[in-house]
This record gives structure tokens, C-alpha cells and sequence, in this order.
């Protein structure tokens, strides 16, 4: 199975968080242990492997033989986050409050446009590996690093599809908070740049039920347009859009289903799935981040596995 790009960025962020700890504690009193804060949602299945991946780093740098920290350790402390905004704010206050040189987090495109204010006032560095919210940017929040690539990059691949294939008009269908809109902003305003449009926009609200989700496909099958581009949150509830399209018979012949890369990153950190899952999503395109190969790269693979191994879901 090949890795998401997400879990080998956040791992060689962990490694750069400790040459840049190293740094910023040279010109004063150096403590014996560089604390790091990590914001991760341990129950959804990116949450997981993005701990796995944490934890990985913190062993290569803890053990590497160029000693990075100059004989310090890394220490990390993570924080189970829950996807209230509510909750990500205060527990990324509490950090901050502490003598953490910086975050490793939020998943939460939402969550860090609110907390990367209060980073820009403490001067306390954001790494996030999942905010790929293209509005998060570097001129308006420089204490903001993204480890993945923001959404325009995708949405400029999904545009390209839609228009090397002639399809002028899509349907987009995507969960409704600010990582969901903002993104399909940014997919209507490539499909323009090539005379393309977004047709119809189907909203999810974050917590969609399986009615919910019936209810705004039904709505989606009255429209002209049968390019379907789905923008949501890489969690295995987000399936169930594909399970109900089924049963509406509208995985047949007729529809195109495009995902960004979501979809591969839930398979990719839940796969393999079950054959039924397997059978509901037969045909859909997902786009996923291309990771070139290396021997970093394998060897993170090598090591990240031989982890994997005694690792309990």
C-alpha cells in the first residue's frame, strides 16, 4: 500500500521541527528537552496515522547519530482534539501558554484560520499536514506552515479533466464549512478560467446522516449535468455518499464521479476496504498527491511498516 503524502510530510515536519528547535534555542539557556505540542483527531483514521507518523519522527531524530538537538530530546505531547472548533481553540491556547517552540496540527481547515491569529500574536509555529484550505495563506498568517499542498493545486487537475474531456458544466457536492466552500470556490474559478462552470452546488453539513446525504443526491439527479466532483473530509463516513448514489442508481453508466484526494487518502489509511465498499466505489476517479520515489521515501516506508505492524487500530 502506498503511503498518503500527508504522513510522509508530517514526518520529515517532525525532523525539521527539530533542526529548527535546535536553532532557536542555540543563542540561550538550552533546556535538556525541546517540547513540541501535536493537535490531532485520534479518532478519525488520518488522526491515527498521523500519530504513527509523529511518533516515528520523534524516534529518528531522538536516535539519529548527527545528534539534530545537539544532545537534547524531543519531546512531543499530543492532544486528542475533537472536531469542535471550541475545543481545537482552547487546547492550541493551552500550548501556547507553555514552552512549546510549536504545533503540529490542527487537521482542521476550520480550526486553523482561528487559532493562526493567535500563532501570529505569540509567535508560535502551526505545522498542519491536513489544512489545505487555499484562503490559509503565508502572507496572512506567516506563523502558518502547510506540510501538503493547498486545494487550488487539485482543483486546477480536477479543472483540467473537466476540460480535456469537454465537459463544460459539473456538479459539486461538498461538506459546508469553510474548508468545503472554500475549496469549491477555488475549483469554480479554475473551471472559468477554461470557459467551464459549476452548475449546481450540493452542500453536506459536516455531520450528514445517510437521509441527509439521499436527500441532496436526489436533488443532484434532477440536474442536466452528470459530472459529479465530491470535496469532503477523508473519513470513512464520507463513503456512504457512493452506498447511497448506488441504491439511487447513480454509479450506472451515464455518471462521472471525481474525488479529490480524499478518497485515496481513506484508503490509504483504512485500506484495504471491504468488497462492498470496494464495488460501490467501482469507477470513480480520485486524484492522489504524487510522492516521487527516493531513498528517504523508502526508507520512511521501511520503518513507518516495521511500526505499523504492533500498531492496533
Amino acid at each position: 500500500m502506498e503511503l498518503s503524502k500527508f504522513t510522509q510530510k508530517m514526518y520529515w515536519a517532525v525532523v525539521f521541527l527539530g533542526f529548527y528547535s535546535g536553532v532557536i534555542i542555540c543563542g540561550g539557556v538550552k533546556p535538556e528537552v525541546v517540547n513540541v505540542g501535536c493537535m490531532l483527531i485520534l479518532t478519525s483514521p488520518v488522526g491515527r496515522v498521523t500519530k504513527l507518523a509523529v511518533e516515528t519522527a520523534v524516534e529518528e531524530v531522538n536516535s539519529s547519530k548527527q545528534t539534530v538537538l545537539g544532545g537534547r530530546k524531543l519531546n512531543i505531547t499530543t492532544l486528542d482534539s475533537t472536531a469542535s472548533g471550541f475545543l481545537g481553540i482552547v487546547e492550541a491556547i493551552r500550548f501556547m501558554e507553555t514552552n512549546t517552540v510549536a504545533i503540529i496540527g490542527p487537521q482542521s481547515s476550520v480550526i486553523a484560520h482561528v487559532i493562526s491569529h493567535i500563532a501570529n500574536e505569540v509567535q508560535v509555529p502551526l505545522l498542519s499536514s491536513a489544512a489545505a484550505d487555499p484562503t490559509l495563506t503565508s502572507l496572512q498568517f506567516p506563523f502558518f506552515v502547510r506540510t501538503c499542498p493547498n486545494d487550488l493545486f487539485q482543483m486546477a487537475a480536477v479543472a483540467s479533466m473537466v476540460e480535456h474531456y469537454e465537459w463544460r458544466k459539473v456538479v459539486a457536492i461538498y461538506i459546508d464549512d469553510d474548508y468545503g466552500r472554500n475549496g469549491i470556490a477555488a475549483l469554480g474559478d479554475q473551471l472559468a478560467m477554461r470557459r467551464c462552470q459549476i452548475s449546481y452546488k450540493a452542500a453536506l453539513k459536516p455531520e450528514a446522516t445517510v437521509d441527509d446525504i439521499r436527500d441532496a443526491l436526489i436533488q443532484v439527479a434532477l440536474m442536466e449535468s452528470r459530472v459529479l466532483v465530491v470535496h469532503t473530509y477523508p473519513d470513512q463516513s464520507s463513503l456512504n455518499i457512493f452506498s447511497v448514489a448506488k441504491s439511487l442508481k447513480m454509479m450506472e453508466s451515464g455518471y462521472v464521479w471525481i474525488t479529490t484526494h480524499w478518497l485515496s487518502t481513506v484508503f490509504d489509511t483504512v485500506g484495504p476496504f471491504s468488497p462492498d465498499t470496494m464495488e460501490d466505489i467501482q469507477g470513480v476517479v480520485t486524484l492522489r498527491i504524487h510522492t516521487p520515489d527516493s531513498s528517504l521515501k523508502r526508507r520512511f516506508i521501511s520503518r513507518f511498516m516495521n511500526m505499523k505492524k504492533t500498531w492496533d487500530y
